[in-house]
């Protein structure tokens, strides 16, 4: 069966990007990959998978890659992960985490991508008052990377009510 659209795996060339373009070609979807490759490698993205080597705040690299093929549906597992650096360098998690995605959205609204997937992180619970953690819980962060990430899940409630 034909899929009806491309997947556009940010982060892609990374660990658990990775590991979702495997997955996604393994059961037959067109994948296409943009990454830094900061953190990630290119020897991880499998060679019939287009990889897009820019930043997802580039505003132009994410407009051409949606366009050129065909994106439909954007999984987002590109930012920064390290807790105790995000202590120490908060604007640098902000601008990854946060801003970066901000730009990353607007290509997706400007270019009909109607799908966002985004990997957030329990971080965003701080220190929770009942294991498990249920996602009605509230949601306390206790440092630069959990705010982030729980800045951009409100970015992504409201876009996705605005489009």
């Amino acid at each position: 069966m034909t899929k009806p659209f491309s997947i556009l795996v940010t982060g892609g060339a990374g660990y658990i990007g990775s590991h979702a373009v495997l997955a996604l070609r393994d059961a037959g979807w067109p994948v296409v990959v943009i990454d830094n490759l900061v953190t990630g490698f290119a020897w991880a993205v499998p060679d019939d998978v287009p990889l897009v080597e820019a930043n997802i705040a580039d505003r132009d690299a994410v407009a051409r890659a949606i366009a050129e093929h065909g994106i439909g549906a954007i999984m987002h597992f590109a930012g920064s992960v390290v807790v105790p650096e995000s202590v120490v360098d908060p604007l640098k998690y902000y601008r990854n985490n946060t801003a970066a995605t901000e730009a990353l959205l607007e290509s997706a609204v400007a270019g009909g991508v109607r799908h966002f997937i985004f990997s957030s992180t329990a971080a965003t619970y701080g220190i929770p008052e009942k294991v498990p953690v249920s996602e009605d819980d509230p949601r306390r962060p206790i440092n630069p990377y959990g705010m982030s990430k729980l800045m951009t899940e409100a970015m992504l409630a409201d876009v996705a009510a605005a489009h």
